[in-house]
């Protein structure tokens, strides 16, 4: 028996995968679209549906025709837009709501679901065989963590799970998935990266390995202090990601399979997933690389480093 630690490696998500009964539109709620030869003052934002990218004014102007994403002295490339934040490389980028927030997509083949950045009370997704067709996978349930004893039960706010990963889904062409986060009504929910796509065990069913004990989950902050001119200090808050190491003992005849799909994903930010209940900090999304050691007859460790994104 091992203990899974895998890649899932998102398909890239096209305007034409987003499809009906996604709740986010384009522009969503607070979006203004960009118009041509319009008048603009610094720090305004605006979205191209075209890009599906929102900008920010970064000189005053007005009259302008020239497209932002072609007009970098005078507009900035800032975020997406609330429709494709969950697509992006970045799980703090989120797409926000009150009540309920829902995405449909119709990504082709997949068989895993990885779900970052979750904001809300409970979660519900769906599979449908086709568009409209038949239901044929549905997975349920709470986003609160159980507490770790009663002082927590009793008098602390609730801890939310702020990720998921589900792996063996059904398999059809067409599928049509729907990821629902809902709260109360008026709450806040949100969804900061959904990725669909190939959930592909490192080990490959070998008989024996897996993670060994020593793995460490690097939470890193990007926040810095700021002297002010007077001398004192101020925290600039800004967002953070964990970062994580394991080895990962395994066959030998299992070294190069392995070593081959960690090439696979050298320069591509994915899913690395040490699938084992208890061990969320060892589920990170980021740069991955490692270094294969064949240390002795018959068996080969791999010490796998992941750089995780904000």
């Amino acid at each position: 028996m091992t203990t899974p630690i895998a890649t899932l490696i998102p398909i890239p998500i096209t305007a034409g995968m987003i499809i009906s009964g996604t709740t986010v539109s384009e522009p969503a709620a607070g979006e203004i679209a960009w118009v041509s030869a319009g008048t603009y003052a610094i720090g305004d934002l605006r979205i191209r549906s075209t890009t599906h990218r929102v900008y920010a004014c970064v000189q005053a102007h007005s009259g302008r025709a020239a497209l932002p994403e072609n007009d970098a002295a005078y507009w900035l490339d800032k975020a997406p837009t609330q429709r494709f934040a969950p697509f992006d490389v970045y799980t703090s980028t989120a797409a926000t709501s009150t009540g309920s927030i829902t995405f449909v997509i119709q990504p082709g083949y997949f068989n895993s679901l990885a779900l970052y950045g979750l904001i809300g009370a409970t979660y519900s997704i769906s599979i449908k065989d086709a568009p409209g067709g038949s239901v044929i996978y549905t997975n349920s349930g709470g986003l609160s963590v159980d507490p770790i004893g009663w002082y927590e039960y009793f008098f602390a706010p609730l801890r939310i799970m702020d990720k998921l990963i589900i792996s063996g889904l059904p398999i059809r062409p067409a599928a049509e998935l729907t990821v629902t986060i809902s709260a109360a009504p008026g709450a806040a929910v949100g969804i900061g990266m959904i990725n669909v796509g190939d959930f592909a065990d490192l080990l490959d069913g070998a008989d024996w390995g897996g993670p060994q004990y020593g793995a460490t989950s690097e939470p890193v902050s990007y926040s810095y202090i700021k002297v002010n001119t007077d001398g004192t200090t101020s925290i600039v808050k800004r967002v953070a990601a964990t970062s994580m190491r394991v080895s990962v003992q395994m066959p030998a005849a299992q070294a190069d399979y392995a070593l081959q799909r960690v090439r696979q994903v050298l320069d591509v930010p994915v899913s690395w997933i040490v699938n084992e209940p208890g061990f969320s900090g060892l589920n990170v999304f980021g740069l991955g690389s490692a270094v294969l050691n064949y240390d002795q007859f018959g068996s080969a460790k791999m010490d796998l480093t992941v750089k995780g994104f904000i």
